[in-house]
């Protein structure tokens, strides 16, 4: 079956997005694996830099629906460093699946309420891995 080329051309930069949204995914769990690796090299590794507007709540959301395991990370990186950037909230006794997620920048300042994990960890990493991507494009 001969695929048009428009449609082997959109299939291919999918998988590049799903590939790299995956990776960006990833990067919590990673940092606490290697322990030996920054989050700005992650986020430098991930392919994220060549087209952050690529990567999409959604699609991250996607991935952490298909692999909930990597949430937790997410979680524990929040919770590392509260005072200076975005906070992930879980609320006690509450599963990935249920209500009262919040996120939210130091202060106050910026708070959202999700419907469930997986769109407050979407968004909370969105937040992240462009709070990352500005700290290298100004280290540049």
């Amino acid at each position: 079956m001969n695929i048009p080329v428009g449609r082997k051309r959109s299939a291919i930069f999918k998988t590049m997005e799903q590939s790299i949204a995956e990776a960006v995914c990833r990067m919590a769990t990673e940092y606490y694996r290697l322990r030996t690796v920054s989050m700005l090299d992650l986020t430098k590794s991930s392919g994220y830099l060549q087209d952050p507007d690529a990567v999409t709540e959604e699609a991250l959301e996607e991935v952490l629906r298909a692999n909930p395991e990597l949430i937790s990370s997410w979680l524990n990186l929040s919770d590392a460093r509260t005072r200076y950037g975005w906070c992930l909230s879980k609320p006690h006794g509450v599963g990935y699946e249920g209500d009262g997620w919040v996120v939210e920048y130091p202060n106050g300042k910026k708070k959202r309420h999700f419907p469930d994990g997986f769109t407050a960890c979407a968004f909370y990493v969105k937040q992240e891995i462009e709070c990352y991507r500005e700290l290298i494009s100004d280290a540049s």
